[in-house]
């Protein structure tokens, strides 16, 4: 792939395990609010109710679901107000929830090998991230390997999308041939940066038997796979 002078990466379930990750942070999020308000208030909590007002906000406010910071401030919102918290109440509890969330978190576990791939990709390419999620990618210990992180909170919409793509390759100052996307999200990754002419990689991170055959340049099953597919072949 000797045309390629950049790589663009997704994040959440290309690098990381995201449940995990969002499970922790929630749990965390939820005890830390129960040492905050009256017990009557958090007494019929748990991730399933919480996401349950949570779908009720998407689907109210549709414009908003690509936004997931202002989805889950908002959903705490309404918990809280549910619960008998005046305005100012439900506010400041949301915003102490989402900070405990957010730091929570950051705490990802990347997948085995990312962090020697990245370490040696970043000497060779310029690297950059392109995700759906709200994950602070610049705040992590990867981050270090990265020129730049694109959420899709900071755009009108996201991926697939066209939108944050051309960013990016505006930001990399390179043509969209001339950069290779890697993510998990066949819809979102493959076919989003296909659209705009950048080549693909689908990190199928799960071993999945797509049903229809994926519409991109390569396929792997490990991100180490990609030191191979970029190195020169004679």
């Amino acid at each position: 792939m000797k045309s390629i002078r950049a790589l663009t990466f997704d994040l959440d379930n290309t690098l990381w395990e995201t449940d995990l990750s969002i499970l922790n942070a929630e749990d965390v999020m939820a005890a830390h609010l129960r040492d905050l308000t009256p017990a009557a208030w958090m007494a019929d909590f748990s991730l399933e109710t919480f996401r349950a007002v949570r779908q009720q906000i998407v689907q109210e406010q549709p414009e908003i679901a690509h936004n997931l910071t202002v989805v889950r401030r908002q959903t705490l919102v309404r918990w809280f107000q549910h619960q008998g918290a005046t305005e100012a109440e439900a506010e400041e509890l949301a915003g102490e929830g989402f900070r405990i969330f957010y730091q929570e978190r950051q705490k990802v576990k990347p997948y085995p090998g990312t962090v020697e791939t990245l370490s040696h990709l970043s000497k060779i390419y310029p690297l950059a991230a392109i995700t759906n999620g709200n994950a602070d990618l610049m705040a992590m210990p990867l981050g270090e390997y990265f020129q730049f992180s694109l959420q899709s909170q900071h755009f009108p919409k996201p991926k697939p999308d066209p939108i944050m793509f051309e960013e990016a390759l505006a930001r990399l100052n390179i043509e969209a041939h001339e950069c290779l996307h890697i993510g998990d999200d066949i819809e979102h990754d493959v076919i989003g940066a296909s659209q705009v002419g950048m080549k693909t990689v689908w990190f199928n991170t799960h071993g999945r038997t797509p049903e229809q055959a994926v519409p991109a340049d390569h396929t792997i099953t490990r991100l180490e796979q990609l030191v191979d597919l970029l190195t020169p072949h004679d």
